[in-house]
């Protein structure tokens, strides 16, 4: 029977030596991506904001038309 213990290590230890060789960015380069994000979050809120008020009243427009 195969040890399950042997395996983890196996993999714990292929996983720290993939995790040294990726790129990790600079804090400023982190920051940059974050406002980029956060700006995008804001924008994609309003727009669904918007549309989502504007269906609404075309929706009563049409449900008053039909009483």
């Amino acid at each position: 029977m195969k040890n399950p213990f042997r395996s983890i290590r196996i993999f714990t230890g292929e996983t720290i030596g993939e995790l040294k060789k990726a790129s990790w960015p600079t804090m400023l380069e982190l920051r940059d991506s974050t406002v980029v994000v956060l700006v995008a979050i804001a924008i994609l809120g309003i727009f669904v904001a918007v549309a989502d008020f504007s269906l609404a009243n075309v929706v009563n427009l049409f449900t008053s038309w039909v009483r």
